[in-house]
């Protein structure tokens, strides 16, 4: 979704304009350029509880209703600032918008966005709103703090981190039970997974019980902590010891029998785990399962299930899947930019994120465990259930994000098909994949 020179120059110029004729006082969106932010700027942008309508825009933070933004920003908003009405964009992208001159007064995305999103020179430097207000950003995950850190060069920081996620491996009890093979446990490695993965994959009574998913190749190279370019970026490094040890893990599962059917299949998704119930375990995020698991209070739906967490290398033991989080971003064309800080404060309070973790919307980003601990308590949909296992392993840090990530992963994702469909080797899937990802980064460096 890389856009070509001209565009860009063209949406930069429609993101400034909007910015001036807004008068606002933010920073620059580019990650080099000096910050104009300033605490006494920061100050004199505070809320004064004027009626306000905020635009809010939710790009990839899974914020797709009006019951969505109501639940997450809408009732912790009201309480504190009843004069702000809160507007969800819908029907359009980030792109369209700066094209038409168009900016919205708040972003939600997540980590894993943030790069594109600064990329389109939507990003405030917030340093001067955490100072002037007293944000104490030691509260919050350490590892989310760190990765924002990483993407202001001269010290801005584009972003506040309002909810977190971790990943987590769930699993079918009845599956284990059936073929008399002990259950997962916390803290186990890839190894220790790929052999549990061999006892429960059979097939019984007509059907294929398939042992583990592990999905697309990124699943674990984000886990890894693998960049997918140098450190200049200039070159892809996908034949790293790391992608080898990575595709290595693949391969032993996909030689397990039974694993890739005779069409060749080798994924099969949530569904294939929550309703056909045919996958004994599968690794997700824990949002996205909470998100799926009313389906089983439907009769005849639910089965016993439990949930362990995220498997470990056997060289970096204690860490899990790479750290996601969620954060709030104010453009610099915003023109409520003081309804927009308002929005913050009130989302990354304490009161708000008890709240907010109790209801299972979303995993509070605050370290403190005694709140975390408290995750989806009112929806009771983890009741009996090994939810605080999830946390025995610790978010895993990520490389520097680059222009060249998503694209690179769905070449490795090609790698992974022809090591399945055609039969080729790890190194030559890899060499491969590096091929096609380096002639990826030199087309993109022509158009910059």
């Amino acid at each position: 979704m890389r856009k070509s020179k001209a565009f860009t120059l063209m949406a930069l110029m429609a993101v400034l304009g909007a910015a001036l004729l807004a008068g606002c006082s933010g920073g620059s969106g580019s990650k080099t350029g000096p910050s104009d932010n300033t605490a006494e700027s920061a100050k004199e942008d505070r809320y004064n509880n004027e009626p306000v309508t905020l635009r809010f825009y939710s790009h990839n933070a899974g914020i797709l209703s009006d019951a969505d933004l109501e639940t997450l920003v809408g009732a912790p908003l009201r309480a504190k600032y009843p004069n702000i009405t809160l507007e969800l964009i819908k029907g359009t992208t980030l792109d369209k918008m700066i094209a038409a001159g168009e900016v919205p007064d708040f972003i939600a995305t997540s980590n894993y966005y943030l790069h594109d999103v600064l990329q389109l020179g939507l990003g405030t430097d917030l340093s001067g709103f955490v100072k002037s207000q007293g944000i104490d950003m030691s509260k919050f995950e350490p590892e989310a703090v760190n990765v924002l850190k990483s993407f202001g060069k001269n010290g801005e920081l584009y972003g506040i981190p309002y909810a977190m996620n971790y990943g987590v491996v769930a699993y079918n009890k009845d599956i284990f039970d059936k073929f008399g093979v002990p259950y997962p446990k916390d803290g186990m490695t890839w190894s220790q997974v790929l052999e549990l993965a061999r006892q429960v994959t059979r097939t019984d009574q007509g059907n294929q019980y398939i042992g583990f998913d592990m999905g697309d190749p990124q699943l674990l190279t984000r886990a890894y902590s693998l960049p997918v370019v140098d450190e200049k970026q200039e070159k892809a490094v996908l034949t790293s010891e790391g992608y080898q040890k990575v595709f290595g893990l693949y391969r032993q599962l996909y030689d397990i029998p039974g694993i890739v059917d005779s069409n060749k299949k080798y994924t099969y998704g949530i569904d294939a785990f929550l309703k056909d119930q045919k996958v004994a375990m599968f690794p997700y995020w824990i949002s996205a399962l909470t998100a799926r698991l009313p389906q089983l209070k439907e009769p005849g739906k639910d089965f016993n299930w439990d949930v362990v967490s995220f498997p470990s290398f056997d060289d970096k033991p204690g860490l899990g899947r790479e750290i996601d989080f969620h954060l709030a971003m104010v453009p610099p064309g915003s023109s409520n930019k003081k309804a927009a800080y308002a929005v913050i404060e009130s989302m990354i309070s304490n009161e708000a994120q008890l709240a907010m973790n109790r209801s299972g919307s979303r995993l509070t980003i605050l370290s403190d465990a005694s709140v975390r601990n408290q995750f989806a308590a009112d929806a009771k949909l983890y009741d009996g259930k090994n939810l605080l296992g999830i946390f025995a392993v610790k978010p895993a840090p990520l490389p520097e994000a680059t222009a060249y990530d998503v694209k690179s992963y769905s070449f490795l994702k090609e790698g992974i098909k022809s090591m399945i469909n055609d039969g080729k080797d790890i190194n030559t899937a890899l060499r491969e994949a590096n091929e096609k990802a380096d002639k990826y980064i030199q087309e993109m460096k022509t158009t910059q």
